[in-house]
Parts: structure tokens; sequence; C-alpha cells
């Protein structure tokens, strides 16, 4: 409470609480005596305050004042007197206050908290008032909506079931129309139902139903022009009512339900909402049914067509998805994922070069691509058919092999005749070089060693022309057993300059073989030569052997770069290499492989970019 002390008594103020120190902190002292709530002071204090409504407590002297003085100081405010002297009567006096405001701001709390809940139950009542009339309205409303939602629902549920099982007749549209027209007879009169159909010509077919039978006209409408009652009025020769138009959504060609409307109180709300819940279905069934009808016509002759050709052939869109095709495929399947396998179109494919062209599909079958291209619906569309030129190609490709190996054939007999005579020239004189003891005293110690196997060279190379010469008269080879190891050491001798840079490992056992050792030693000339030339930088040969089942497996693998698997598929055939133009004939391990079938054994390569090639030589196992 805010208290306004004359000074001279505020100690006795501070005194008097002290009675009841508990009662201290309801008190405030404040400086200007406008915002007080309590005066005290004496009379000559108070009479010069002009307020009311407050409370003032009078310290005064005994037989000080008169009633008359009293009156005027206590107009209007509640006037407590206190004996100057008197301490404990001031704190009385202060608690009574105390009391008298803290009851009267309870009840005046308790007054405004009555008065808030009055006003907030009569708020309510309105509230409750009003918000009942609205759930008997909304009741009343979704009463009826719920019975007309009913009865549409049934309406439509009806006409669902009759369209679903009269879409497969002939008669269908006739049907549909009849179904309709019953439908909005309730709504007013009409003169005709009606459907458009644009033809691939640009034409409208249009059926319509009067109520008693119906017909088809042929005509250029345009349901979107205003005047379209004017334009079937040329048409048909007579005066035509407002017409009132749907087009069908989602349908194969552009297509209009309309009629021809006579009574102008027609709901065209209600019709509205009727179509606009049909159509969607309508359209779907009619197009189903357009689409069925169109391919009975055609069925047959493209079926002929298409078994009447042995490849490949299809017709696509511009997005290459297959349409029609004569082999298998599900809806929405692009010709280059089925026919090719791949992930994207062909790069020849003939749409995208725009000609006829030559590549190949799936399981390397060649073809010839012939296309033909045309629009349906703004929409370009190809005919692809695929001439299969794989035995074609290869008849021509073994053509090409017969004349190379037949000129090759006569160009190892020319050679073995020009080739022999020098190796002859060179053979002799070798020869007496080494069974001249005197001369060969003469030379260093290490000379007799390399004459001999300048000797064996030269035989060797005789073999080989010779054996060139039986190969291409296809002679069969003499086979006999032979350990595998010891030729490969005399083969090895053969190869010191092409091992120099590289580490050589052999890790074979004594085993005996049925070969032919030197064209065994020819092979392996050419396998171990070519795995030296194969590193480009320092690397290993390693030669070892492996026994499964009935088999024998001689492996020689090295640190090169390996074949990918496009260079592995046709390693063997002649003239293919791997290496620069001019460093290589490609017929080494065309020959390589010849020479291990003829011995009834077998030639295998492996590769990996990462670990070089692996070669393996497979001999049956002698009991």
């Amino acid at each position: 409470m805010l208290v306004k002390v004359q000074p001279q008594y505020k100690s006795k103020l501070t005194d008097s609480l002290k009675v009841f120190d508990a009662q201290k902190p309801f008190f405030e002292e404040v400086g200007n005596s406008a915002d007080a709530e309590l005066v005290i002071g004496s009379f000559d204090f108070l009479k010069d305050l002009a307020f009311s409504n407050k409370s003032k407590i009078l310290i005064t002297g005994e037989n000080e004042l008169d009633a008359n003085q009293l009156k005027n100081i206590s107009s209007g405010t509640k006037l407590y007197i206190v004996e100057e002297q008197n301490n404990l009567q001031l704190g009385q006096v202060l608690a009574r206050i105390k009391n008298e405001t803290e009851k009267s701001s309870q009840v005046q709390a308790i007054k405004a908290e009555i008065q808030k809940k009055r006003k907030e139950l009569e708020l309510l009542t309105r509230q409750l008032s009003s918000e009942s009339e609205k759930k008997i309205e909304s009741l009343e409303k979704s009463h009826i909506e719920e019975t007309e939602k009913n009865q549409n629902e049934k309406s439509l549920l009806h006409f669902l079931d009759f369209i679903q099982s009269e879409s497969v007749g002939d008669d269908f549209i006739e049907k549909i129309f009849r179904f309709i027209w019953k439908d909005l007879k309730k709504q007013g009169r009409l003169h005709l139902i009606g459907l458009s159909m644009t033809t691939q010509q640009g034409k409208s077919k249009i059926l319509f139903y009067d109520g008693v039978a119906g017909s088809t006209t042929i005509a250029g409408i345009d349901f979107t022009d205003s005047k379209v009652s004017s334009q079937l009025a040329s048409i048909w020769g007579r005066p035509v009512g407002k017409i009132v138009s749907w087009q069908l959504p989602e349908i194969s060609r552009e297509s209009y339900l309309f009629l021809e409307v006579v009574d102008q109180q027609l709901n065209n709300e209600k019709v509205n909402s009727y179509f606009n819940e049909r159509l969607p279905v309508l359209s779907m069934y009619l197009d189903r049914w357009m689409i069925e009808k169109e391919i009975e016509v055609v069925v047959d002759r493209w079926k002929n067509t298409f078994k009447s050709f042995s490849g490949y052939t299809h017709v696509v869109d511009e997005n290459f998805k297959i349409y029609q095709s004569n082999y298998p495929h599900q809806a929405g399947d692009y010709c280059y994922k089925i026919l090719a396998q791949r992930e994207a179109p062909c790069e020849n494919c003939p749409i995208i070069k725009s000609r006829n062209t030559n590549f190949v599909l799936k399981d390397d079958m060649s073809v010839k691509a012939y296309y033909s291209q045309f629009k349906f619906q703004s929409k370009n569309f190809y005919f692809v058919i695929y001439e299969d030129v794989t035995k074609l190609n290869l008849l021509h490709s073994h053509i090409i092999q017969t004349e190379k190996m037949s000129t090759l054939g006569r160009l190892g007999n020319h050679l073995a005749h020009e080739l022999n005579n020098p190796l002859t020239g060179i053979k002799s004189y070798v020869q007496t070089i080494i069974d001249d003891a005197q001369t060969t005293a003469s030379l260093p110690s290490t000379a007799k060693t390399d004459l001999n196997e300048i000797l064996k060279a030269t035989v060797r190379c005789q073999k080989i022309i010779k054996n060139f010469i039986d190969f291409a008269q296809k002679k069969e080879p003499s086979l006999e057993r032979v350990r595998f190891n010891e030729v490969v050491e005399n083969t090895v001798v053969l190869l010191k300059t092409a091992l120099r840079s590289h580490r050589l490992f052999i890790d074979l056992k004594n085993d005996e073989i049925m070969a032919n050792a030197h064209d065994l030693q020819q092979v392996l000339f050419n396998l171990i030569k070519n795995s030296c030339q194969a590193m480009t930088e320092t690397g290993s040969v390693k030669i070892y052997q492996e026994v499964k089942a009935n088999k024998i497996y001689f492996h020689i693998e090295d640190t090169g770069k390996g074949f990918s698997e496009t260079i592995l598929k046709n390693i063997f055939q002649p003239f293919m290499t791997t290496k620069e133009q001019g460093e290589g004939t490609g017929l080494g391990l065309y020959l390589s492989k010849k020479l291990m079938n003829n011995m009834n054994a077998d030639l295998q390569i492996t590769a990996s970019s990462e670990k070089g090639a692996k070669i393996s030589l497979i001999f049956d196992k002698l009991v």
C-alpha cells in the first residue's frame, strides 16, 4: 500500500511498524501525495491536501480538534485519529487499514471474477446456440447431399457395370447412347446424342442417336468452334439446336461427346457433373473398343507379314520403344536392350544414321538393317528389318582366309627353295670349320660351342622350312615320347638374347608326353619370345606344370600387358597381331595352335590387364 507521511512523523511510522513487523512489506512510502493511498500527518498537513477516496490518519494531541474541523478533513475519505504519543495505537490502525484493504481487494477480485465468468457464460451460451443451429443446418444439408451422393454412386456403379459388360460387343457405341439417353431424359429434352472421332485422314467420323435409331456421318467438324451448330446444319441439311460438347480425355485420337439440346431448361450443372464423372472411364473403354476393331482388320495381315520374315523386324517410336515385333518383348521394352543387350541405342542404328547400316547384335549376329519412317498422331515411328548376314560374312572370311593360306603355301614353296641353298652353304662351311682340328685349335675355347649352336640353328631352320611345306601340304607329323623339360632346355638356349632383360623361372618334372619334339620346340620358341616382347620393362617368365585328371598342363606365365577380351576372342585367327604394323605377321599363335592340334594337344590363353598372360599347353597324361 502506497503511503505519504508527514516528514516529522516518519520515525513514528517506522516505530509503529516494528510492532507488527510481518505487516511491514505491505506499506511503501512515496514522495508524491497524489500517488498515495494513505496519508499520515497532523491537521495542518492533512487539510492542505485536496483529494478524495483515500484513507487518512490524523496524528493529534488530546482535545486538539473540534468536530467541524474533523468533518472538513474527513470529507470523502476515511479518517483515523491517533494520539501523537501512542505508537501502539498507530500500529493497530495500520493493521486495521491493511486488513480492510486486503478484504476489499479480495471482494473486488471475486466480483471481477464473477463478472468475467458471467460474461464468458453468456458468450458460451450464444456460441452453443449458434453452433447448434449450424449443426442442424449442416446435418440437414449433409443428409440431402448424402442422399444425392448415394444416388449418384448407385447410378455410376450401374454405368460401370453396364459399360464393362457391353464393351466387347460390336454394337457397344449404340448401347452406350441408349444408356446415356435414358439417364439424361430426367434432366430435360434432347434431340440427339453423338460421338465424333478424328480419323487418320483428319476427318470426323460422327455417330449419333436420336432416341430411336443411330446413324453415321463422315465430315470435317471442329467442335471447339462456337459455330459448330451451323457446320452440322450444313451437313445434315436441317436446323440444328444448341450443341453442348465434352472432349474425351486420354484417348488415342481426338474425340468429342456432344448433345443437341432442345429444352433450354436443361440442368447444365448436373449434366456437366454427370459427364465429368463418366468420361474418363468411357474414354478408356471407347479407346480400347476402337483399337480392337482396328486391330481386327490388320492383325492377320500384320502377323502374316512378320511370320514370313526369318530375321528380326519391329516397329519402334522415335525413342526406340517397341510397339510391335516378331520376337518376344514386354510393353515398354526398348529394341537395343532386347536385340543388342545394350543400355543405349546402337551407334550404327539406321534410325540414328538415317540410312541402311551394318552392325552387330547380341550373340555376335551380324545384320544389315533396313528402315522406313512413318508418322502417326504427330509422332515418328520406324519399321525396321534386320537381315542376318553372319553366315554370309563368315563364308566371305573363310574364302579370304583360304585364299591367303593358298598364297602362303605357294610363297612357302618358293621361299623354301630360295632359303635352303644359303642354309646348306652355311651348314657346310660351319661343319668344315668344326671338322678342321687345326682351325678350331686357333679359335677361343668357346668358339667350338658357338659353332655347334650355329650348326644346330641352321639344321633347325631347314626343319622349320620343311615343316612349313609339310603344313601347307597337310602332312601328319610323327609323334614320339619326349620329355617336356628337355625340349624347354633346348629352346631356352636359342632365346638368350630375348631373355637377357627378364627373369626366367622353370619348375618342371621329368614327365614324358607324346609329341613331335621339333614342332613342340617351335611352339615354345614362339610363345616364350612373345612373352618377352610383351614385357616392355624388366619382368619375369615362369614355366611350370600342373596335373588335372588325365591331362598335363604346362603353363607359361609372363608379367606383360596381357590381352583384352576382344583380342582373346580372335587370338588364334590367322594374321591377328597385337604388335605394331610391320613388327609381326599375325601367324605365330595361329601356327602354334595348329601344331599343337596336330600333336593331339591343345593350346589355351588367358590374360589379365593386371597379371599379364598365361599360356597353357595341354597334353594327355601317359600311363
